[in-house]
């Protein structure tokens, strides 16, 4: 069975995600240029043009893509479902 708790591997892509997200969200939303750079670095693919508020969280990012023209508002979350 898959157990993403005891894998080192998924725990240390996690930690350094979370790591990520921290520095993101506590940026200034005046950084833009410095938010856009860690994003494009967490996420797997983006487009040129695009904006995340914050506070964004996610797990990995590595599996996130988001194309142009891309706008998430206050409080997105990425990689959890309810339920």
């Amino acid at each position: 069975m898959y157990d993403a708790n005891n894998d080192a591997e998924l725990i240390a892509e996690r930690q350094a995600c979370k790591a990520l997200c921290h520095e993101y969200n506590h940026l200034l939303p005046s950084e833009r240029k410095r938010r856009e750079r860690i994003i494009v670095s967490l996420f797997g693919k983006t487009g040129y043009s695009f904006l995340i508020e914050q506070p964004f969280f996610c797990d990995y990012g590595y599996n996130i893509e988001i194309g142009e023209n891309f706008y998430a508002n206050v409080m997105c979350h990425s990689g959890r479902g309810k339920g």
